[in-house]
């Protein structure tokens, strides 16, 4: 059975039951190329390769998609919130053109040395997403591409899914050395390829107790 075949409200009928309540991407590193200097417009914004057709595939659950971001950029004094603001819509409208979309988006804007409570790894994004949604944070994914994203899934206790995009893809892939139930996969499209081969196995795509037994380690990037 290949679920790609089906159309949405076909998917949302036959494995509703095993789907996620909501997924949570993050931003650089995983949607588009991360800058060690900050992504500070839209001409600095640039799509990872495959990025808009994951997400339009994505919107096919029928679930809520979040974004969950660090912009300490803001705090640093680097871009403004409007600038951020600016650069989100523009995320939004080649998104929706491209048959996808991101329902809501969350963002610290804080420097590190502030000590908030939103910042990642901390939860605190995660959890205001959860309270505005009615989420069981234990039935979400988040997707990430650092340390500080499978942080903050666990804190949340989300199940996180690892991709190789991002600049700590060495850092990960040491760690899924060390830890074979963590589900590392090349990329986005490949994240979200994960969840169908799920679904298609009837596994639920939270219960991180059968990753291992799904052979999640086989997908890794």
């Amino acid at each position: 059975m290949d679920l790609m075949q089906f159309p949405p409200h076909a998917l949302g009928r036959l494995r509703r039951e095993l789907l996620p309540q909501a997924v949570f991407l993050d931003r650089d590193g995983t949607i588009n190329v991360e800058r060690a200097d900050y992504v500070k417009s839209i001409e600095e914004f640039v799509f990872l390769a495959g990025a808009l057709a994951a997400i339009s595939d994505l919107s096919r659950f029928e679930i809520p998609i979040v974004l969950i971001t660090n912009q300490s950029a803001i705090g640093r004094g680097i871009v403004t919130p409007d600038q951020i603001d600016s650069i989100h819509a523009h995320l939004r409208a080649r998104v929706r053109a491209a048959g996808g979309r991101i329902d809501a988006i969350y963002i610290c804007p804080h420097r590190p040395d502030e000590g908030c409570a939103c910042r990642k790894p901390k939860p605190g994004l995660l959890l205001d997403a959860a309270a505005d949604l009615h989420l069981d944070l234990r039935q979400c994914v988040f997707i990430g591409d650092s340390i500080a994203d499978l942080n903050a899934a666990r804190a949340a206790g989300c199940q996180p899914i690892m991709v190789c995009t991002g600049r700590q893809a060495q850092a990960l892939m040491q760690l899924a050395e060390a830890e074979h139930s963590l589900v590392l996969v090349a990329d986005l499209s490949a994240a979200v390829e994960w969840m169908h081969r799920r679904l298609s196995a009837g596994l639920h795509v939270c219960d991180i107790a059968s990753v291992l037994a799904a052979g999640a380690s086989s997908h890794r990037g």
